[in-house]
């Protein structure tokens, strides 16, 4: 008895929708890159429930008659290639010709379409894969796709599905993206009923950036010009130090129009700027390649997300130098925001009486300096505590600190301070940055946090998947003492801060709390736990190469003494060392 059988078309096509249709914006991407091809100069991109319930994408594209359409429900039906030959050449987004027939079956789909020339289009609905019914009708040149009740025919399909919410922020992200690969398209995206995007369509790259991330972005932007070699160019812009962010969600790559994920180009790009980015930050980038078809392989997933170059080399090694050149041409000064003049006049002041360097050669060190290799070598030189063991945790009770003589710094970094028996070497940022963290993470337990007004308040900017994030956790911000309230478009007014945080960086800060909301898979909330909290105190801790006046350094060691904080940073790095008199003692060979 035959064991082998050929499965019905019903079948075969829900098995490919299962590789095309992951989540609305699968979808979204499909029907966006049909219109790209089409020839449109305007698409319109309409969503309900995060894409379930409705997804309308209208184009004014070159339409197709009754044969073209009905044909395109038909799997491997496609106008953009011909035999396998094309597949070393393929110039158009879309070749498989898998999308609509895919999309129709696991929706309720209709299509309506009419060509330039043509007194009227058609209108055809699909559902479940099959046409339910074809009628001419009277429609404006171009095509609409109205997609309704995602996954109705295989609900349990829809458990994988997140909130709404979630699935519209994956949207705004894929759109953000198609909008950057394609400045002379015209896109605009709605979301139940509210305007997310629109960018303008005028072909030029900087307008299209700014419809996604908004205007006070362009101050931080380096061009790459356009630099052609044998076919190949690349154009495009990466931020400035100040765009850096905790994870590669900001880097963005087109190949020949085409958005892909490729880890070469984000290695290429790191390593071009790693002279100037700091440890766990990653670049901003929006860059373009373009080289001829026949030099990329598109054709290895049905995402076509990756692809493979055939000269990798050549293609790294290209990117690499227009970046660096890029760079170069345009060095990154960093403004100070929070000392006022008085303030570093008083600061100087006092420094230049009290500040005593170990080594007066090296009085201005090097800003470039490896923080890391330094903190590393403190580790080795202590055990190693881990903030998250209590039990582990070691509280200043070896000294008075506030009876300690203060000598001064070491490398405008370490505090010296000594007893009758000891000298103290204090990492200064690992000290202020503990203090903080206990401080803040007290404060939201018991609910006692109290906000620093700001005048005037502080407008941010934020993308649409973030301003979705920021309303979803809304209640968490104002738990910790964060007064936000929307502002209009992507934009959040912020009236007020934890007052601990006064003299922060809010941009900085917010920036750093939303890059982290990806890594928390299945958590409907951003809930400011310990390594949020870490990072907020990071960010206003007193950095290394800060020159702290006695008076402050005075304050710190009574704040350590009072506090009875752990001897570790809240990364698990020792505050500091100490080294006994007998030992200095020895070391010199004064004793045996």
């Amino acid at each position: 008895m035959a064991v082998i059988r050929k499965l019905d078309n019903r079948t075969v096509n829900q098995i490919a929708a299962g590789e095309v249709v992951e989540r609305p914006a699968s979808i979204v991407k499909e029907l966006v890159e049909n219109s790209i091809d089409a020839g449109a100069s305007a698409i319109t991109v309409e969503i309900e429930q995060g894409g379930v319930s409705l997804i309308r994408v209208t184009d004014n594209g070159i339409g197709m008659d009754r044969d073209d359409a009905e044909m395109s429900f038909h799997r491997h039906a496609t106008s953009k290639i011909s035999d396998a030959d094309d597949l070393d050449r393929i110039n158009s987004l879309g070749f498989r010709g898998e999308a609509l027939a895919s999309i129709a079956a696991v929706t309720q789909l209709e299509m309506i379409t009419r060509q330039p020339e043509a007194v009227s289009g058609w209108h055809i609905i699909n559902h479940g894969g099959q046409i339910i019914d074809i009628s001419e009708t009277g429609c404006p040149e171009g095509t609409t796709v109205l997609v309704r009740n995602l996954f109705y025919n295989t609900p349990a399909r829809l458990k994988f599905l997140k909130s709404s919410r979630s699935e519209a922020a994956a949207v705004s992200d894929l759109l953000a993206k198609l909008i950057l690969a394609n400045p002379s398209v015209s896109i605009k995206y709605i979301s139940n009923g509210s305007t997310v995007y629109h960018s303008p369509g005028n072909g030029r790259l900087l307008s299209a950036i700014i419809s996604v991330y908004g205007k006070n972005i362009k101050s931080d932007l380096i061009p790459v010009e356009t630099h052609q070699e044998n076919g190949l160019t690349v154009s495009g812009f990466i931020g400035k130090p100040a765009l850096y962010r905790s994870n590669r969600t900001h880097q963005s790559f087109y190949v020949n129009s085409r958005y892909v994920r490729s880890p070469l180009l984000s290695q290429c790009i790191e390593e071009a700027v790693k002279e100037q980015t700091m440890i766990n930050r990653f670049p901003w980038c929006v860059i373009k390649i373009a080289l001829p078809a026949a030099e990329v392989d598109v054709n290895v997933h049905p995402s076509k997300t990756e692809i493979r170059f055939r000269n990798p080399a050549a293609v790294s090694g290209f990117l690499s130098a227009a970046i660096k050149k890029a760079v170069m041409a345009a060095p990154y000064v960093p403004a100070v925001f929070h000392t006022s003049s008085s303030d570093h006049k008083h600061h100087h002041k006092e420094q230049k009486a009290v500040n005593v360097n170990v080594d007066k050669q090296n009085e201005y060190p090097p800003k470039s300096e490896n923080e890391s290799n330094r903190k590393a070598i403190q580790e080795e030189m202590l055990p190693k505590y881990g903030m998250k063991n209590e039990e582990g945790d070691h509280t200043i009770n070896v000294s008075d600190f506030m009876k300690l003589n203060i000598i001064g710094t070491a490398f405008s970094t370490f505090i010296l301070a000594e007893s009758d028996t000891e000298l103290y070497i204090i990492d200064q940022h690992a000290a202020h940055e503990r203090l903080i963290y206990e401080q803040l993470k007290k404060s939201i337990m018991k609910q006692e946090v109290v906000s620093q007004q700001l005048l005037p308040p502080f407008i941010l900017e934020v993308t649409h998947d973030e301003f979705i994030a920021v309303t979803d956790n809304m209640e968490s911000f104002l738990t910790v003492g964060f007064e936000i309230e929307p502002f209009g478009g992507k934009s959040f007014l912020i009236r007020g801060i934890p007052v601990i945080l006064k003299e922060a960086n809010i941009s900085e800060i917010f920036h750093e709390l939303l890059d982290r909301t990806d890594s928390r898979t299945g958590q409907a909330k951003l809930l400011l736990q310990d390594e949020d909290i870490i990072k907020v105190s990071c960010k206003k801790a007193v950095k290394a190469h800060d020159r702290l006046s006695q008076q402050e350094i005075r304050s710190l060691l009574k704040d350590m003494d009072e506090k009875r904080i752990p001897l570790t940073c809240p990364h698990g790095r020792p505050i500091l060392i100490s080294m006994s008199k007998y030992e200095l003692e020895k070391k010199f060979k004064r004793i045996q």
